[in-house]
């Protein structure tokens, strides 16, 4: 279970990576419902082998591609909102300065 969660981290990172949010949310979706299938079942000594620890820290690394991205996009969100409210306010200021009378 541990390598299908890893594969859908992995998954997850491409379709951010291309913008896809759809596809990156079902993953999302799915990937919860893996983890919660995980907590589910019994460990047997797995978390402490060396494979696991490799798949651990690969997703670890993906995670964190994941939320840089993300918190990228949302910068970009904001930094786009902003020009276009101070676009926005511009026009208005100059619409409302214009001299109607002729």
């Amino acid at each position: 279970m541990w390598l299908d969660y890893r594969f859908l981290t992995k998954e997850m990172v491409k379709f951010l990576g291309k913008k896809d949010m759809d596809l990156f949310y079902e993953l999302m979706n799915q990937r919860e419902q893996l983890q919660v299938m995980i907590d589910q079942i019994a460990d047997d000594g797995f978390k402490a082998s060396t494979e696991a620890q490799e798949i651990f820290g690969e997703i670890q690394r993906d995670n964190q591609l994941i939320t840089h991205n993300l918190q990228f996009q949302i910068n970009l969100g904001k930094r786009q909102h902003q020009v276009a409210a101070a676009y926005d306010g511009e026009i208005l200021t100059h619409v409302s300065s214009m001299n109607w009378k002729r």
